[in-house]
């Protein structure tokens, strides 16, 4: 006995239907699996650092320092000590370049920032004294910046840690004194460089900077923890030569 045409094509609609069913399911099941693998990758470790701001006096002083840190991605909470002039800014582990910005908003919202301090390191600025015979505004004049590497190894340290500092916008030379473990940073006319990208730039070839001096002053990085000792047989050499792009 032959089937019905309409019992035949009711069949295959709803065998078709059926195995969208199963696709639908398994694409289901899919997204479910990978929800749960995203949720099981541990969240970023929540830190403070504690910024002084010598500058900051008053409560307008600390709404103007706190709304500024506010704007910055990332921050969860800011907490200010007016008597103590700190201000203590919790956000997940900040990078040296998110360091350098959140001392940027200070910097910006007039609050003098003098020391930043985190789990990992304390960076102390000594600004340079100002000159009663040249109070006036000048322009920008670019200037060398001299920055001091915690136990520099060799020169394939050094080249390392200058490729990322020619990676910086406006430098033009970096040149190497092993025996003094220091990088001299040269940059275009009228450029001036943040200290803080130069810690950046150090941080991100895995190595540790122990100061920046430059027209900004002396800024200082005390670490917690000891560098691991390397072997400095080739670093008792000393280098005076520029370091190649």
């Amino acid at each position: 006995m032959r089937s019905h045409p309409f019992t035949r094509e009711k069949e295959i609609r709803m065998r078709t239907m059926r195995e969208k069913s199963v696709v639908l399911v398994a694409v289901s099941a899919a997204c479910c699996l990978s929800s749960l693998v995203v949720a099981a990758q541990p969240p970023a470790p929540i830190q403070q650092v504690e910024i002084v701001a010598d500058k900051m006096c008053c409560a307008g002083c600390a709404r103007k320092v706190s709304g500024q840190l506010y704007a910055a991605k990332g921050v969860r909470d800011v907490a200010v000590d007016l008597k103590a002039h700190t201000v203590k800014v919790t956000l997940p582990q900040p990078s040296a370049a998110k360091l350098g910005q959140l001392w940027h908003y200070v910097e910006q919202s007039d609050g003098g920032p003098t020391k930043l301090v985190t789990a990992a390191a304390t960076y102390t600025l000594i600004r340079p004294k100002a000159d009663a015979n040249t109070a006036q505004q000048l322009p920008p004049q670019s200037s060398p910046l001299y920055v001091v590497i915690d136990n520099l190894h060799c020169q394939g340290c050094a080249k390392k840690i200058a490729a990322q500092i020619y990676a910086i916008k406006g430098v033009t030379k970096v040149s190497v004194d092993m025996a003094k473990e220091t990088l001299t940073v040269e940059t275009a006319r009228d450029t001036q460089i943040s200290p803080w990208a130069v810690i950046d730039a150090v941080s991100r070839a895995k190595e540790r900077p122990l100061a920046v001096l430059g027209s900004h002053g002396q800024l200082t990085i005390e670490w917690a923890n000891k560098a691991t000792p390397k072997n400095h047989q080739q670093a008792q050499q000393p280098n005076l030569g520029g370091l190649q792009r």
